[in-house]
């Protein structure tokens, strides 16, 4: 087993990245703490395999567009082992994978983040409103394509069914064998 201090920087707080890193550490097995620091980084104290630290390391890595103002985006994450300088204030323990919430004031922080859920819901709302209505103009498009080329179906089988009725109708029965009429007349029918 392997012990690592990862300090990650970037659009890292406020955003749900401690959330969604102690996510991942569950999902492959990684045993340790995430929190926030108060220059903005984030700090991660980790334990497993070689293996799987290298794995969680590149899945932390998140990068979320520009534009997108909630969205996480590390810029560049220090891994120091276990023995390192920098290496410090490792907790005693490894049993699971947490979120360590310091001293922070949790009914603050929770303010803070129905507000961004919020804002994040009404900038959500805003984008779907417009992918709706794009989606409602191109289905109707779409229904009055399908209409068109069904009426256009429409009248050509009723063409054909009259081209064959003429053609059974014109041919002289007496010259053709027995039951060749009843298949024409059957034909012309179906």
């Amino acid at each position: 087993m392997v012990r690592m201090r990862l300090v990650v920087t970037g659009r890292v707080q406020r955003g749900g990245y401690r959330a969604q890193v102690a996510q991942i550490a569950s999902q492959i097995g990684i045993k340790g703490v995430v929190r926030n620091l108060k220059d903005g980084s984030v700090e991660i104290f980790c334990e497993a395999g070689e293996e799987a630290l290298r794995k969680f390391k590149k899945m932390i890595d998140i990068k979320s567009p520009p534009e997108d103002l909630f969205g996480v985006n590390v810029e560049k994450i220090n891994a120091y082992s276990e023995g390192d300088k920098n290496y410090v204030n490792p907790p005693k323990k490894f049993e699971y994978f947490h979120i360590d919430y310091l001293d922070e004031d949790l009914l603050k922080t929770s303010v803070e983040r129905s507000e961004i859920g919020i804002l994040v819901f009404k900038s959500m709302h805003k984008d779907l409103k417009s992918e709706l209505k794009g989606f409602r103009n191109e289905t109707k498009t779409e229904f009055q394509t399908i209409k068109t080329d069904y009426g256009k179906i429409s009248q050509d089988l009723g063409k054909a069914v009259d081209s064959i009725n003429t053609i059974a109708k014109s041919i002289d029965t007496s010259e053709l064998p027995s039951a060749t009429p009843h298949i024409l007349i059957r034909f012309a029918h179906e």
